[in-house]
């Protein structure tokens, strides 16, 4: 279902744009990502979410727009970022960014704030997160690179720089007696498009994950252990005026099929705040441009308080032509 796409071959440029093309999704091998660095982290994150929850609580950023700092099961319901309500979602998870390059004067410095790290309680998180981010950031240059030309956006990776990215830690896991309750309609991460340019994950290779098929199913997808899974973002859809589509995803609960434990790490990769993106005129001709022109910060800020105040998205939604 999900398209091999190996970055060590020769020339991965077309076999990447034909599987996000046809999916939204694709699976990368040969990314060239040291795995010890992803084993550092995960380790320091399950020590983070092992605490009890009084001390991660106080890792929690006050400003839902900042999307940093510890988010603890039932924080967010993601369906709401489509406009669908939904029961809080049954995940929790740690979001980091880069502290190193923020201007405080820059009108969207609120989208970067600092990351309230967990230094005194996990004194190896911040370490293992800033080198799994620094890992990403170098990788995601190269798949801007690619992306922008099959795309017709040649400077794309130039204007990728200093964009909300952010790393999350992700954890889902039974309660203490082994059992997950769920109410009428609750995922442990309800259903949603991303608000990127692209995604990047490196999960368990468990079942939890689905994805809308093509043909408006839901399929499971269970990544190989090596590998990075890698989804087009609503930014990269308007772009493309959803012929790269961003495809709805969600992780199911355990009564669905879902292993009883399984853990991700994300990151989410944007343009700069100030860019404006609209439909490409390429991929305006078989059919009218379905989105207005708006600028990375204005699309972010209008998604990201939606989950957390359990609101309507002010954003529009990329969910292209396929049904929750």
């Amino acid at each position: 279902m999900v398209p091999l796409v190996d970055l060590a071959s020769s020339d991965p440029g077309p076999s990447l744009a034909a599987g996000l093309r046809s999916t939204g999704f694709v699976e990368l091998v040969g990314h060239d990502i040291d795995p010890t660095r992803f084993d550092r982290l995960r380790t320091a994150a399950d020590d983070f979410f092992a605490l009890p929850v009084e001390r991660k609580e106080r890792h929690v950023h006050a400003d839902p727009l900042g999307n940093r700092g510890y988010r603890g099961r039932g924080s967010e319901a993601l369906a709401y970022s489509l406009g669908a309500d939904s029961p809080p979602d049954l995940f929790e998870s740690f979001n980091a960014g880069d502290d190193t390059s923020v201007d405080p004067h820059d009108p969207a410095a609120d989208l970067r704030p600092p990351t309230p790290w967990p230094d005194a309680d996990v004194p190896d998180y911040r370490p293992a997160a800033s080198a799994v981010f620094e890992s990403f950031g170098v990788l995601g240059r190269r798949l801007d690179t690619l992306i922008g030309d099959a795309i017709g956006l040649a400077d794309l990776a130039a204007r990728s720089t200093t964009g909300p990215d952010m790393l999350a830690t992700i954890d889902y896991r039974p309660g203490p007696d082994g059992t997950e309750p769920v109410l009428d309609g609750q995922q442990r991460m309800g259903a949603h498009s991303d608000y990127t340019t692209f995604t990047l994950l490196r999960a368990d290779p468990v079942p939890g994950l689905q994805i809308v098929a093509p043909d408006g199913t839901w399929v499971d997808v269970v990544p190989r252990p090596d590998s990075l899974l890698l989804n087009v973002g609503d930014l990269l859809a308007m772009w493309t005026n959803d012929v790269w589509p961003s495809t709805l995803h969600r992780v199911v609960p355990m009564r669905a099929g879902a292993a009883a434990r399984r853990r991700s790490i994300a990151w989410f990769h944007y343009p700069d705040p100030g860019v404006v993106v609209a439909p490409l005129e390429p991929f305006c001709v078989a059919r009218p441009a379905r989105y207005a022109a708006v600028t990375v910060e204005a699309h972010v800020r209008g998604k990201l308080g939606a989950p957390k105040r359990r609101e309507p998205p002010t954003s529009a939604s990329t969910a292209a032509d396929r049904s929750i």
